[in-house]
């Protein structure tokens, strides 16, 4: 063997890659964050966050949203598609409410508009369900929404949106937010940042003269200094999502009919 076809072949020895190296992460390390350079919040949406319900299309075989193994009742991360047993540990980081305007069902159109004040109401007349509609039979759905980091997925940044019968639930946690006192050194108390506790989130089984849904249960749990681990990261990453969101460089996925929830039509 000539001393040049040597070096061609231990070139192409050097090149080889070890099959077993490919069954960990650490390959990649090198080229972290490769092909995602022009990626920024601007690109993507906040994932929702929600109960499934009957109507849901995770638990429906036949609908391509379907998650093997969900059930009624499951909290469901849309944008991911995975499943979390409750309690799930959510940081709230901002609330916004917004009023959707929704085209019938049978129109197939979804989401028409989002309206970021009340003033569209003074436009609706009640509909036969008794929900705000519009002239062009558009309805309205006051809808609160929480965005935060879903710390059982690592603080992932996500949203929930609480409309119709869940909207006292959206008033009961806000009230428990602005309770919260902290003291002063001074003997003077302030109220802290929403993003100062974190809320235990379930599900419960809830029904009216309409019919059956799960809804949500919201739960003081600790304050963020108290987790165990780092949790300067998740403060770091409260702020970094609030300012983003008030910058208007992220938003939530509302790409779905809220009705879909099975509660917001009752």
């Amino acid at each position: 063997m000539t001393k040049n076809k040597e070096v061609a072949v231990q070139a192409k020895t050097t090149n080889i890659i070890d099959p077993k190296s490919l069954a960990s992460d650490s390959v990649f390390e090198a080229m972290a964050g490769e092909g995602l350079e022009n990626v920024t919040t601007r690109d993507l949406i906040v994932p929702r966050l929600t109960i499934l319900q009957a109507l849901s299309p995770q638990v429906q075989p036949k609908k391509p949203e379907y998650i093997h193994g969900a059930k009624v009742g499951d909290i469901c991360d849309v944008g991911t598609q995975e499943i979390f047993e409750g309690p799930l540990q959510f940081l709230p980081v901002h609330y916004v409410k917004q009023y959707l305007e929704w085209a019938p069902r049978s129109s197939g159109k979804g989401l028409v508009k989002i309206h970021e004040d009340a003033s569209i109401l003074d436009r609706c007349k009640p509909d036969e369900k008794n929900r705000p509609t519009t002239p062009d039979g558009n309805y309205i759905a006051e809808t609160a929404q929480f965005f935060g980091l879903n710390l059982q997925a690592g603080g992932r940044r996500c949203f929930l949106p609480m409309a119709s019968t869940q909207l006292k639930k959206a008033r009961r946690w806000l009230t428990l937010a602005t309770s919260e006192k902290v003291a002063r050194e001074n003997g003077s108390s302030f109220t802290p940042p929403l993003f100062y506790r974190v809320y235990n989130l379930s599900a419960v089984d809830e029904s009216n003269s309409e019919g059956d849904w799960t809804g949500w249960k919201i739960e003081r749990s600790d304050r963020l200094q108290d987790l165990e681990g780092n949790w300067r990261e998740y403060y770091d990453e409260a702020i970094s999502f609030r300012d983003s969101l008030k910058r208007g460089e992220a938003r939530g996925d509302i790409s779905v009919d809220e009705e879909v929830s099975g509660e917001a039509s009752m």
